[in-house]
């Protein structure tokens, strides 16, 4: 059962959902402990080890009192003790890059609890890679991520992998990051369009020529050129150098500008 299901349910019912959204991360966090209750007994010594370095902390191990068999709850600790919500997500993306036992049903797992929890956060997968991201407008997630996910070739999808990686960090500097992972994204994404190795600029300029030559609309085709000509200056200016300022919502605006302009490319240009 998802949450519209449930809502539809209070609905029939008149039954007021008010809970603050505090706790309804706290209700996410228990159905997270919940799934990961034997988290540490799953992944390797080694993988908890490179989680407490990660984290900045210290290894702590529990141990029979007579033999050598030990065992950690590092990793559940850390997801207990962790009461900020970004940073619980952060956790649960380090523990996305282990290998674990039974990891496919767990992250099945954790995706339902996700659709269960009003709260802002997604996760996409794509070649066995888990990206948390925040979660947006379920539709356009769909159209602009999961879609363009699915088209992009191995280079552009690597950047793009990034620019959420980096927008889900959510602190200006990773902000810039993001940016510059999209520009990364759209520039090779236009190469493996063309076949070519040139920029991100004369890549445009070829985009608006196909597209005159393929007679779209004079309008539509304007529109497209000068998005992309709007973008390419904000990158040069915000993110090329490492030196911008951008803010979270100007982040999501480009991650999502930059879907829209390659979803319409993909879709028109062969």
């Amino acid at each position: 059962m998802d949450i519209t299901k449930i809502q539809e349910f209070n609905k029939r019912w008149g039954i007021q959902d008010s809970l603050s959204y505090g706790e309804e991360f706290r209700k996410f966090k228990v159905r997270v402990l919940n799934i990961f209750r034997e988290v540490d007994a799953a992944i390797s010594e080694e993988d908890i080890a490179e989680f407490c370095q990660i984290l900045g902390i210290q290894e702590h191990w529990k141990a029979e009192i007579y033999g050598y068999n030990r065992w950690s709850e590092n990793v559940i600790d850390a997801l207990r003790a962790e009461t900020d919500e970004k940073k619980f997500y952060f956790l649960l993306q380090v523990i996305a890059h282990f290998s674990m036992r039974e990891k496919q049903e767990k992250f099945s797992q954790l995706r339902k609890a996700i659709d269960l929890s009003n709260i802002n956060l997604a996760m996409t997968v794509k070649n066995g890679e888990i990206i948390f991201h925040p979660r947006g407008e379920e539709k356009l997630d769909e159209k602009l991520v999961e879609e363009v996910m699915s088209f992009l070739n191995p280079d552009s999808q690597r950047h793009f992998i990034d620019a959420l990686r980096f927008y889900q960090q959510g602190t200006p500097q990773s902000a810039v990051k993001s940016a510059e992972s999209v520009r990364r994204c759209v520039e090779e994404f236009l190469r493996f369009k063309f076949g070519n190795t040139v920029g991100l600029e004369a890549n445009i300029k070829e985009l608006g020529t196909r597209l005159k030559q393929d007679g779209r609309d004079p309008m539509v085709r304007n529109i497209i050129f000068q998005t992309f000509n709007f973008l390419d200056t904000y990158f040069n200016e915000n993110s090329k150098h490492k030196d911008g300022d951008i803010n979270e919502s100007e982040n999501e605006f480009i991650v999502y500008q930059a879907g829209v302009l390659m979803r319409y490319t993909n879709k028109n240009i062969r």
